[in-house]
């Protein structure tokens, strides 16, 4: 499970009027649920419930997040779903449905943050290299003992 800060948290009902706000206090912890114990939180404008893994590739997967990742991490290895699905163990289709997911999402987060940007794919592309960099900086400043949650 991972550690998630509270105050970044908002409410994903739309009709809320707490809607998209961070550090409002209206979101609490409700339980944990599945194989994965996942976090569920309840925002007391509205009264909606929602999965910490909401709005994440890995939101309603069964498997840990840690060997999804494992899993997805192979790609570049081994170029092909088949070859990820025999190194992993998991079926084709899980694997194949995994990267479904995964390239949906990183498609999503990059129209997000680079909408209205006249960038050809290798300006992109450097830009992620960049991101990447910074992000393994920032992890060897940051000490051990905290943990950062991906929403």
């Amino acid at each position: 499970m991972h550690l998630t800060n509270m105050a970044e948290l908002w409410c994903w009902n739309k009709e809320c009027t707490d809607y998209g706000k961070i550090n409002e206090g209206n979101v609490v912890f409700k339980e944990t649920y599945g194989n994965n114990q996942n976090r569920l939180f309840k925002c007391t404008t509205c009264g909606h419930c929602f999965s910490e893994t909401h709005g994440t590739p890995f939101f309603e997967l069964k498997t840990s997040r840690e060997e999804v990742l494992r899993t997805l991490a192979i790609f570049p290895e081994k170029g092909s779903i088949r070859g990820v699905a025999r190194a992993s163990g998991h079926s084709k289709d899980t694997v194949q449905r995994w990267m479904k997911v995964a390239s949906k999402h990183c498609k999503e987060v990059t129209e997000y943050f680079f909408h209205d940007l006249m960038l050809n794919i290798i300006q992109i592309d450097e830009i992620w290299s960049y991101i990447k960099k910074k992000k393994k900086i920032l992890q060897k400043k940051i000490q051990p003992n905290v943990v950062i949650a991906t929403l």
